[in-house]
């Protein structure tokens, strides 16, 4: 695939790839040696990019869309790790240690992903520093919030876990009014809830005079103090 062409109607590979953070600040030629080397897909909406126990040799980089990281738990129910976006990148785990997948990947939506092979992603690390550096950064990022949701699982109630899970979207918008960035079922997946758990505690929100819920899964915060107390 020609890196100066464009892809599905978008920009061509070379501003693709520099869209994304971690190969930000490199110069447009080792975007254009980069972007030569990718491969860009499109994705349906819940298809599964790889699955637990697969070796996939590709760190995918999403350019559009939703992708959800989960684990089945011993029971049998999904736990869901995180969720990425424009920008994110998945597969570095293989990278870094070698070892087979120990969660799942599935599109949220439709996706575009540029995938590059780990043999060619070795070579950038070694050569362009800055690029390892984001990464690491990304990395440690993730570790952070993946130790404060253990924390949360384990020691605090649903009450407490809802409501910190609120704040925090809170701060990423400008309004206290927000849609939920994906659906409810995945909402309670990540707390460590039961969908019908998560419903009684907003329903219980709600009367509270804590939060307001309106169509669309959007949430709008009406009394934060409480929520901070709880």
């Amino acid at each position: 695939m020609a890196h100066k062409s464009a892809v599905h109607g978008h920009a061509p590979l070379e501003v693709l790839v520099g869209r994304v953070p971690i190969f930000a600040g490199l110069a447009p030629e080792e975007l254009q040696e980069i972007a030569g080397r990718v491969r860009l897909r499109r994705h349906v909406r819940n298809e599964q990019l790889y699955g637990a126990g697969e070796n996939n040799p590709f760190l995918m980089i999403i350019h559009s869309g939703q992708v959800k990281i989960f684990r089945i738990t011993e029971s049998g129910h999904e736990q869901l790790i995180r969720v990425l976006g424009e920008g994110d990148f998945l597969g570095d785990m293989s990278f870094i240690s070698g070892a087979p997948k120990d969660h799942f990947a599935t599109t949220l939506e439709t996706a575009e992903i540029c995938a590059l092979h780990h043999d060619d992603l070795r070579d950038y690390l070694l050569r362009y520093p800055s690029v390892t550096y984001k990464m690491l950064e990304t990395l440690s990022s993730r570790l952070e919030s993946t130790e404060r949701q253990l924390s949360a699982l384990a020691g605090e109630d649903a009450d407490h876990r809802l409501a910190a899970y609120l704040l925090e979207l809170a701060d990423e918008h400008p309004t206290a009014k927000f849609p939920l960035p994906i659906a409810k079922k995945d909402v309670a997946s990540f707390l460590g809830l039961t969908p019908e758990t998560l419903s009684r505690k907003l329903t219980q929100f709600e009367d509270a005079g804590m939060i307001r819920q309106h169509p669309r899964r959007t949430i709008e915060l009406v009394d934060v103090p409480a929520l901070h107390r709880l």
